[in-house]
């Protein structure tokens, strides 16, 4: 098992080596802050730029503002751990922490502001320049929210062309897109200077003794001084000073400490380094501290015979702990040496360096953090079974499955792609960029991709004579690239302090702009406002996220300070001032909203709403628990939609907020409409009457969909979804090592359905329950499945995790609450609990629906089923829209004993399109009913036995054969059939 240990871990770590997603690559990162590092220690002054937002042009200097100067003076002292920072979450703790935990919105709020990223970046300047007095770990800290300021708008840049954020599987075009254009964008980046300077004196020896000697008269010499600024490279980066900041601040993460309870979080961390090592660490030590309180109250013999027989397994973990504890600590030099080999290595990636690095702490440091077998006490069996009980079931399953397999089958299992190939589009971005940029593909989560070519993308956008890749010697500027350009101006926003900020509200005010307020309770303009750094936009203040304070007021000051880039969502109006000196045409008349005000009843429950001062309606929602108790259900803000009848705003209950529209009738009695929380791909239905409403007035229509959808060909009655017998709620129900009560089910008022388990220990052992001990599988009407391993406690409104791994004793019992996010507007029908594959119970979801309920759809065509690698397809009818394309219905079926999972492009359709030529579905997956717009989730559960019905779509109209593919497995169907 050490072995196959050994080279698990090894994997785990050179595997986030060679898969990193970055915005700007290291390389434009480091030349775009080193930038703001020149600008600003110069004179201990920024200078911003005055920009027009509506053309696109740089105006002018704003002016020259202050920096901090505890910020400056630790620049000025330690320039190399600042450029350390910048590297940020793409180094530090280490790559693959950074990658998956750090970038996404995963962690938990700390303090004000938003959680997510900006939980990580406000730790960070907490503990790292709030309460710490060292110019090292203050740089660090300075140039970890330097490495922020470029993600958002990178992100936002290249996202736009990608469709979306960096998305690995299933299809792995989406991060072709984005390693082949971040990788060209870097190697256009111009080299970066040092922003310090050196100097060198000639002209003869400054010794008096040597002049002497030489028989020199000091007034013979003329001297002369040269100073330069070299070139920075991997050399000129540094964590000296900081090694112990990221050791206790970013690695390890100690019981009750912050990154245990609020940071490392999400799905991510069961793949991490710091998060394994700390979650085994811990429970170790709890399992010494319980064996030193057992000894300690027995006395006597039953004291000697009691450490006999239980000394040497805790003394082993002892010098475990050590072990680990010694690992923990030398990481982060690891992981920066790992950083400089393929990070930010200006010849290039050196792989091979970065392994023999990765293989030498194996020998110095994993072998033992593993757990290392003896003769006397540590078996193998005993090392398992220790891992087994302390490491949540996702750390478990990861760290066996790298386990079995090398470096490049793992990687080709997942991406299609060896480690090689993926280095080949990193390393030539250019002989790849036509190839994986100008074709379709790469979209998720309703954003679209922008096929561009290589030409193209030079012209327009680095603006760059070149239509290849023949002059390399043309680099990009700063000016000319809206991304680059506004990522230094945020960049230097973000070093100003008290008077700074002072003298910049000043410059906008006599500009006509201002400021919003702080989102935090920091003054730093780059924290409270970044939920994740793979996102775009978020200076929007996007699904309710607070807005950061230049963002705020309309956008009045974010027009004077930032260009208007590509992948930018509308959402500043134009300045009226601002427009040329023309005819204006009419303008649109704002609505009249004292009609809408008043005593509402709707899907979510009561809410009167009141007209403010400023033009807002507001209301606080009075929502119905499962039990019919009324509870508070957050506040309700609507503001005029711009259009006749029509509003807009937001539901905010506690941290979940959903954008609402709402249409109401012509006598403002009724209203139909939907809402959408942040990250949802499917909005939830929401209608609603006034109380004492005598007549109820033709509702507006609603808004049409993508395109109007014919209904599916009649079909028989739906089968039920095939999950085992229907367990009866109330009662305990034996699993495998828990029985399970099924409590309640209840759906929030942002559309999620809460579902309430009891369940008790039956083993003589205690037992950790953290996320992946149990799954829940939920099945809406259609077979639809959607999963979460994530548990919540039960006793408040809102969401809250738990303090600590809840510890069940033997015979103990814990509540606790999975929350779902519906694939659709389809309702749940039934939800499945289980340990484990062998073992699973059903409880019903009758009339627990995310949103209005909706007709059963009638079921699956009675054709014959055929026959992939894993399931059993049948096609039940073909539609053709009126927008041209034409819409399968397909139902699938899972032959086996186990859940499988189908997902965006892993099953598609051909057939001949209207010239003859081979067309392939999209890859993307929709419900059988409800708008097409509304796509279903990444990945699609199938209970054992189930069937799913799903709705794939062609471009255009298609006939003859249909053939579908699995990539193992094929299979035709013929016209009529």
């Amino acid at each position: 098992m050490r072995r196959a240990l050994l080279c698990g871990v090894a994997a785990l770590t050179t595997l986030a080596a060679v898969s990193p997603a970055h915005a700007w690559k290291p390389k434009t990162h480091i030349y775009l802050a080193e930038e703001a590092l020149r600008d600003a220690i110069d004179d201990g002054k920024i200078t911003l730029y005055e920009t027009d937002y509506r053309t696109g042009k740089i105006v002018g200097e704003l002016g020259q503002f202050k920096v901090d100067p505890e910020v400056l003076a630790a620049l000025k002292s330690a320039p190399q751990q600042y450029r350390a920072g910048v590297l940020g979450p793409d180094a530090y703790p280490d790559i693959l922490t950074g990658q998956q935990v750090i970038h996404p919105e995963e962690a938990h709020a700390v303090g004000q502001g938003a959680g997510g990223s900006n939980a990580w970046l406000a730790h960070l300047w907490r503990r790292g320049f709030l309460d710490s007095s060292s110019p090292q770990i203050r740089a660090f800290t300075v140039g970890y929210l330097t490495h922020a300021a470029g993600d958002v708008f990178a992100h936002t840049f290249v996202n736009h062309f990608a469709g979306g954020e960096f998305k690995l599987t299933p299809d792995p075009t989406n991060a072709a897109k984005h390693l082949v254009l971040e990788g060209y964008i870097g190697k256009r980046t111009p080299q970066t200077t040092s922003a310090i300077s050196s100097s060198v004196t000639t002209g003869g020896p400054l010794s008096p003794r040597k002049r002497e000697d030489l028989g020199m008269d000091e007034e013979d010499i003329q001297r002369k001084t040269t100073t330069y600024y070299g070139t920075i490279t991997q050399n000129q980066v540094s964590i000296s000073g900081v090694e112990s900041f990221i050791y206790r601040e970013l690695t390890y993460a100690t019981p009750g400490s912050v990154l245990e309870q609020k940071l490392l979080k999400g799905g991510g961390v069961s793949r991490s380094i710091p998060y394994i090592f700390s979650t085994l660490r811990n429970g170790l030590q709890r399992q010494v501290e319980d064996y030193d309180r057992t000894r300690m109250s027995k006395s006597g013999p039953a004291r000697l015979a009691y450490a006999a027989a239980n000394g040497p397994a805790a003394e082993y973990k002892r010098a475990w702990i050590k072990d680990i504890d010694d690992g923990l600590a030398a990481f982060p030099a690891v992981s920066h040496e790992i950083a400089k080999a393929i990070v930010y290595n200006e010849g290039g990636s050196d792989m091979a360096r970065a392994k023999a690095i990765m293989d030498q702490y194996v020998i110095d440091h994993l072998a033992s953090m593993a757990g290392t077998p003896d003769a006397a006490v540590a078996t193998v069996a005993f090392i398992s079974g220790v891992i087994d009980a302390i490491l949540p079931p996702p750390a478990r399953e990861a760290f066996r499955a790298l386990m079995q397999a090398p470096m490049d089958l793992l990687i080709k299992g997942v991406s299609g792609r060896t480690a090689d190939e993926w280095a080949d589009y990193m390393k030539n971005p250019e002989n790849h960029f036509d190839e994986v940029m100008n074709r379709r593909g790469g979209a998720h989560g309703g954003e679209v991709d922008h096929p561009i070519d290589l030409a193209t993308f030079n012209r327009d956008y680095l603006k760059i004579a070149d239509t290849g890749y023949s002059n390399a010697s043309l680099k990009w500027r700063i000016n000319d690239l809206p991304p680059a350009f506004n990522t230094l101006q945020l960049t230097k926003l973000m070093l100003l302090g008290d008077q700074g900020l002072n003298e910049l509200n000043a410059a906008l005010s006599a500009k006509g702009a201002t400021m919003g307020g702080a989102p935090s309770e920091f003054r730093n303009l780059m924290l409270g406002w970044v939920r994740s750094l793979d996102a775009g936009n978020q200076w929007q203040g996007l699904g309710g996220t607070p807005q950061p304070a230049f963002a705020g007021n309309g956008g009045a000051a974010y027009r004077r300070l930032f260009l208007n880039q590509v992948g930018e969502k509308p959402w500043i109006a134009e300045e009226a001032t601002q427009q040329p000196a023309e005819t204006p045409g009419p303008a649109v008349p704002a609505q009249d909203l004292t009609p809408f005000a008043g005593d509402w009843d709707t899907t979510y429950g009561r809410v009167t709403l009141a007209l403010g001062e400023d033009g807002v309606l507001r209301g606080r929602m009075v929502a119905r628990a499962g039990d019919g108790r009324e509870v508070d259900g957050g506040r309700l803000e609507l503001r005029d939609g711009a259009s006749e009848g029509v509003l807009r705003g937001q539901s905010l209950y506690a941290a979940h907020v959903a954008d609402v529209v709402l249409t109401f009738d012509a006598a403002r009695n009724s209203f139909s409409g939907t809402a959408q929380q942040a990250g949802s791909t499917s909005p939830s239905t929401w209608s609603g009457k006034r109380l004492g409403a005598t007549e109820q007035s033709p509702s507006a229509p609603p808004a049409q969909p993508e395109s109007p959808t014919p209904p599916p060909p009649p079909q028989p009655p739906t089968p039920p979804v095939a999950t085992g017998p229907v367990a009866q709620a109330g009662i305990l129900h034996p699993l495998e090592d828990f029985d399970v009560r099924f409590e309640r089910a209840v759906t929030a008022r942002n559309g999620t359905v809460h579902v309430f388990l009891t369940v008790k220990n039956t083993t003589n052992r205690s037992i950790s329950i953290g996320a992946g001990v149990f799954k829940a599988v939920a099945y809406d009407a259609d077979g639809v499945g959607t999963s979460e391993s994530q548990i919540w406690r039960t006793g408040a409104e809102t969401p809250e995790s738990f303090p600590s791994t809840p510890v069940v004793p033997p015979g103990g019992e814990l509540r606790f609450r999975f929350v779902m996010t519906p694939p659709s507007t389809t309702p749940f029908s039934v939800v499945n609990i289980r340990e484990s594959d062998d073992k699973s119970l059903a409880f019903a979801l009758s009339g627990v629906q995310p949103g209005a309920a909706l007709a059963p759809l009638q079921a699956s065509g009675a054709g014959p089923f055929k026959e992939l690698s894993q399931f059993d397809v049948r096609i039940d009818g073909v539609a053709r829209g009126r927008d041209g394309r034409t819409e399968l219905f397909v139902t699938l079926r899972n032959p086996g004993r186990k859940v499988l999972t189908t997902s965006k492009g892993r099953i598609k359709f051909s057939a001949a399109d209207a010239d003859g030529a081979k067309a392939t579905t999209r890859s993307a997956l929709y419900p059988v009913r409800g708008p097409r717009s509304e796509e279903l989730p990444l990945l699609v559960y199938v209970a054992p036995g189930g069937e799913t019905r799903l709705r794939y779509v062609f471009e255009g109209q298609v006939s003859g054969p249909i053939t579908v593919r699995d990539g193992t497995a094929e299979q035709i169907f013929s016209p009529g059939r």
